[in-house]
């Protein structure tokens, strides 16, 4: 098998993709960049969509009504541009220099930062205009001088198909998480956020509406990335790769062993000094991410209503995954 080129980390949100990112971000070797929600963002109503529909996404679906329920970067960046012209190319990148902001995704604010306009345009220039080719660019542009190249957006599970299509030597790494934990990690975060939507403001004056909209609209991400991962694991054998949170936490050294074997790349020491990272109970860089009391941290905050909510809908795929009923 040829060398790894490309690492792509996704899954559920909440599902500790951030500390996964920085960890290997501390091999010599490795560089993965933030979030670019680059080929889509899924909806709620698109994970139930694709509960019932039981098949794999990918980029070159036409379904009607499916890219309006997973906006992407990629999307919002045809609108301003045809990169395939020099004219729509440059207002594209006019737009990524200059309202970056807009964008609000932690790359593209990144990158106007750190590369010099005509750099990218010109790269861009020579390239075959493609979005494969943007893709790409951005990617090797955040790596410098490192050779394993890669990026981490947790919606991009649904688009494995896709990533592995464009780069064949890739490896995507699934993040997954008990879907409880994950439910008390979002509305602890969600709760304390100001940068919600009006309705979601709205939702949270009410205690029993609020978990029961987001824990319903978890359930339904959880059951979707659970039912993608028999796919997955079928069709892309040496690709994609299954990582419970919880076997990370609880034996660190173990498991990244495992991983690094699965990457072809020299596991080393320095894997282990990642701090706690975008975590909702604990404050960044205050201890090592690899805390293994934050596996089961869940169970002592949970409400028995919500816990029998969740086992009602995922018991099938929680007993499948290990996780106790």
């Amino acid at each position: 098998m040829s060398a790894t080129e490309y690492i792509f980390i996704g899954g559920s949100y909440r599902t500790g993709t951030d500390l996964l990112r920085n960890t290997l971000n501390a091999s010599p070797n490795i560089a993965i960049c933030g979030e670019t929600h680059f080929l889509g963002n899924p909806t709620t109503a698109a994970y139930m969509w694709r509960n019932i529909q039981n098949k794999a996404d990918d980029t070159h679906d036409t379904a009607a009504g499916w890219g309006r329920l997973s906006p992407a970067s990629r999307q919002q960046l045809a609108q301003v541009g045809d990169i395939s012209t020099d004219t729509g190319l440059k207002k594209v990148v006019d737009y990524l220099y200059d309202d970056a902001a807009n964008v609000e995704r932690a790359f593209w604010q990144w990158l106007p930062q750190h590369v010099e306009r005509d750099v990218f345009l010109d790269k861009m220039l020579a390239s075959d205009r493609s979005y494969r080719s943007l893709f790409s660019l951005m990617m090797r542009l955040y790596a410098q001088d490192k050779p394993i190249k890669g990026e981490k957006t947790p919606a991009h599970i649904h688009y494995v198909p896709t990533l592995l299509e464009w780069f064949p030597n890739a490896k995507f790494i699934h993040m997954f998480r008990d879907p409880r934990a994950i439910f008390l990690s979002q509305k602890k975060k969600k709760s304390n956020s100001g940068r919600v939507s009006a309705s979601h403001r709205l939702l949270r004056q009410s205690e029993p509406v609020y978990e029961l909209y987001m824990s319903t609209s978890i359930i339904a991400q959880w059951l979707r990335v659970a039912q993608l991962h028999a796919y997955y694991q079928q069709r892309y054998p040496n690709n994609y790769y299954l990582l419970r949170f919880e076997d990370l936490v609880s034996a660190p050294q173990e498991q990244l062993k495992r991983l690094c074997d699965f990457l072809g790349i020299a596991y080393t020491d320095a894997l282990l000094d990642a701090d706690v990272v975008n975590s909702s109970f604990v404050q960044s860089g205050k201890v090592s991410g690899f805390d293994k009391s934050v596996a089961d941290r869940w169970r002592n905050h949970i409400k028995p209503s919500t816990n029998k909510w969740f086992i009602f809908w995922c018991e099938k795929y929680l007993k499948q995954f290990e996780y106790q009923v």
